[in-house]
């Protein structure tokens, strides 16, 4: 099995690429890479919060992607999903709003590989042909036997061989390391809606750089290929179905290219200052990441609540003590002290409250990089 992958190139500080003013920088934090612009040189790392992107050469095929997901979401959008996504959540921290949110959201394009490939080389296979059978079943109704008849559909299997040589194009295979948890952060894409890579498309988004290289990624890409390979075999043969397909074959001529892929990525600040990333699809909308709230703030909150039933209990007590000079006080001591009680009781809701959520809320998380 003959496989040529085109070794990467150095992109050297400041060179760049692909019709657009976008140049080689790394987080000097979690050391993932993108192409950015001037102004956004030296700005904080998007993924991590903790460090900056500073101009570093990057290995890189310098070919333009292929492909890419245009952004469907705007900052209106964005807007009102954060507005859904804060408003359930009571003792936010103070960082923890719309308009934070919107103010450090940055655009961001991650990458997959787009591998074409040809192919020669022997197959075999099971091929299987449906087909049906009629038969007869006997049952007792209204004193009578009747007869119903059934029809089972089946699968006929027959081995077959030969020989292709063919072209796949445009195999889907990560791009980066992280590639599973930056799925379960933006969800899916319709990626059949690609258009061809445009710079004006770019506008003003960060674009990541892969991690995960082609010789890498070749063990992922080859299953895929094959199934392609199944398929048309099986459309060779008339057959509705394949199992136990194997080739001995050669792949030549194999290109690598990126595809594109549109996400919005933000941040609060927790409690203790940590920074709490959200994830954006910039397709559909969907956005994830810890949705937390403040246990000071639930605290604080406790403590004027509890405060208010101390000064009831305080009232109601001198209530008491007035009683013997004027009896109706009384009354309204009892109040007082049931009010105080039902409020101090009611304190702890605020204390308890916010632990309980974040326990059910921590994930999930962007891949954390060090």
């Amino acid at each position: 099995m003959a496989i040529q992958v085109t070794p990467l190139e150095i992109i050297e500080e400041g060179q760049t690429l692909w019709g657009t003013n976008r140049q080689p920088v790394g987080c000097s934090h979690c050391h993932r890479s993108f192409l950015a612009d001037e102004e956004q040189i030296h700005m904080l790392c998007p993924l991590c919060c903790s460090g900056q992107l500073e101009p570093q050469p990057l290995r890189l095929r310098p070919a333009e992607p292929e492909q890419m997901l245009p952004f469907k979401i705007n900052k209106e959008n964005l807007s009102l999903i954060y507005s859904d996504f804060t408003s359930g959540v009571w003792f936010k921290p103070d960082d923890f709003n719309v308009e934070t949110l919107i103010q450090r959201t940055q655009a961001v394009f991650w990458p997959l590989w787009l591998v074409d490939s040809d192919v020669k080389g022997r197959w075999q296979m099971e091929a299987g042909f449906d087909y049906q059978v009629k038969s007869s079943k006997e049952y007792y109704q209204d004193g009578q036997w009747r007869s119903r008849e059934i029809v089972e559909n089946r699968i006929n299997w027959e081995s077959r061989l030969g020989e292709l040589e063919t072209h796949v194009d445009n195999v889907t295979v990560p791009g980066l390391e992280e590639n599973n948890n930056r799925q379960q952060m933006t969800g899916g894409y319709q990626l059949e809606n690609a258009i061809s890579f445009s710079p004006k498309m770019v506008d003003s988004a960060l674009l990541e750089a892969p991690d995960f290289p082609p010789e890498d990624a070749w063990a992922l890409a080859k299953p895929i290929i094959d199934r392609r390979l199944a398929q048309v075999c099986a459309r060779a043969s008339d057959a509705q179905h394949t199992r136990n397909f194997a080739i001995k074959g050669e792949y030549h001529n194999l290109n690598w290219t990126q595809f594109l892929l549109p996400m919005y990525v933000t941040h609060y600040k927790d409690d203790d200052g940590k920074p709490q990333v959200l994830v954006i699809n910039g397709q559909s909308g969907q956005i994830k990441g810890p949705r937390l709230a403040s246990q000071k703030r639930g605290l604080r909150t406790a403590a004027i609540i509890g405060g208010i039933a101390a000064m009831m209990f305080l009232l109601a007590l001198l209530g008491f003590l007035l009683t013997p000079i004027f009896p109706p006080a009384a009354i309204a001591a009892v109040l007082l002290a049931i009010l105080g009680f039902g409020t101090g009781l009611g304190a702890l809701f605020p204390a308890i409250w916010p632990s309980q959520w974040n326990r059910n809320h921590q994930t999930p998380k962007i891949a954390e990089r060090k």
